[in-house]
């Protein structure tokens, strides 16, 4: 009769613990499931860890670089560029590595487009990724990234590129057209080129 009563207190208590489900799993209690978004940072709240989270790479727009161009962020950022750039920039940065003989070629990183980027939009560019890019955020620190930074900008000290596009200059009215006003004071469209090389 004991071993009756004991059995039963024991199927209650389990019975309970489940509540009222069996077999019970992990899959079966409060935890964030795949594709859900962690819960959000208080409102004026400061990370001091972590990966940040960035949207769009024009958020870090305006950050400057918290480190010294000096010889050992150099070093890093040469290694990180071999490991993660250099497929697609190329060794030297100027767009010809191997990637780009089957895709869209990466752009030149001496191109006078990207050397006036500030460096918070280069960051940002490497951590949220850009139009063909993917982002770089996982498996590198903020060091690591701004390491990257500084040697981008020491693959542009010899010096720039390119040129950056001029708007096409309106064409002028024919001789025997009426001259209209309002046309002559609207100004010019920035051409596809001039709109696509500041972008990069």
């Amino acid at each position: 009769m004991i071993k009756i009563h004991g059995i039963c207190l024991f199927s209650f208590l389990v019975f309970a613990g489940c509540q009222g489900q069996w077999p019970a799993s992990m899959a079966q209690q409060p935890s964030v499931q795949p594709l859900t978004l962690p819960r959000p940072a208080p409102v004026g709240s400061v990370q001091v860890g972590g990966v940040e989270h960035l949207e769009d790479r024009q958020d870090d727009a305006d950050l400057v670089s918290p480190l010294p161009r000096e010889a050992t962020v150099l070093t890093l950022g040469q290694q990180l560029f071999g490991y993660h750039c250099a497929v697609c920039h190329g060794d030297d940065g100027h767009g010809n590595g191997p990637v780009s003989k089957l895709f869209p070629p990466a752009p030149d990183l001496r191109h006078v487009s990207i050397c006036g980027r500030s460096d918070g939009f280069i960051y940002g560019t490497i951590t949220a990724g850009g139009r063909a890019m993917p982002s770089l955020r996982e498996g590198l620190s903020a060091r690591d990234r701004w390491s990257l930074v500084a040697w981008v900008r020491e693959i542009q000290r010899p010096g720039c590129v390119g040129q950056v596009a001029a708007p096409e200059a309106a064409e002028a009215p024919a001789a025997d057209a009426p001259a209209d006003s309002s046309a002559a004071a609207a100004p010019a469209e920035p051409s596809a080129a001039a709109t696509e090389g500041a972008g990069q």
